[in-house]
């Protein structure tokens, strides 16, 4: 079976400086895999790089078999492996709906089959169902988080990466959060970002922890 994403020797950061190096990793379809680590240990760099909004300085990575290092990363995201960014980054004068319409431009949807995605991402989230008129800026921050989420969905990730997708949420928000990862998992693989460990032992199917740019361990969750 082809991994959904292969990192061979993979080096990143800004250059001149080499934030991570040598980090390799698979990650099978349908499985999840969690990146624990602290702030500046290169987590979020990484995440950058796979998706390319960064150069990897060294390395290949592989998505599906197929050497993506000479995409852009709107080439990468529309391939399908798509990065929900830390800190949300919504808009928060667009409503719930609109925020979503944006995803439809970069997805190539006609009007029929746009109407069609959006139902099926809200049957998905029904609590922004409920809020899809209000303002993004209106919402708690685990709405935004889901709202965040379900603009990802609408592209149709093949492979969703999360950035920390906890930070800064009261813990009955995490749980909804949780609620609704643990849902995806069973659509495709994921690879959650996190400093939040507790978190990662309830999604990941595995954990691998960053310290310093490198991974150092490999665990089962749980």
């Amino acid at each position: 079976m082809i991994p959904a994403l292969q990192l061979e020797e993979l080096n990143g950061g800004y250059p001149p400086l080499t934030v991570f190096r040598d980090v390799r990793f698979t990650v099978m379809t349908n499985t999840t895999v969690g990146i624990l680590g602290p702030n500046g240990a290169g987590k979020t760099t990484l995440l950058k790089t796979i998706a390319g909004l960064l150069p990897a300085l060294r390395g290949r990575i592989l998505f599906n078999g197929k050497d993506v290092g000479a995409l852009r990363a709107h080439q990468r995201a529309r391939a399908g492996l798509v990065l929900v960014p830390e800190g949300r980054q919504i808009l928060t004068g667009l409503t719930v709906r609109q925020n979503l319409e944006l995803s439809r431009a970069a997805n190539r949807l006609d009007a029929a089959a746009y109407v069609r995605k959006f139902d099926e991402v809200l049957t998905i989230f029904p609590r922004l169902r409920e809020r899809r008129d209000q303002l993004g800026g209106s919402l708690s921050g685990g709405e935004q988080q889901m709202l965040a989420i379900a603009r990802a969905m609408m592209i149709d990730p093949i492979l969703l990466m999360l950035d920390e997708p906890t930070q800064g949420l009261a813990p009955i928000m995490v749980r909804q959060v949780l609620a609704v990862l643990q849902t995806l998992k069973n659509r495709l693989p994921i690879i959650c970002v996190e400093q939040n460990r507790a978190f990662l032992d309830e999604l990941a199917d595995s954990i691998m922890t960053m310290q310093g740019g490198r991974l150092t361990t490999k665990a089962q969750a749980g």
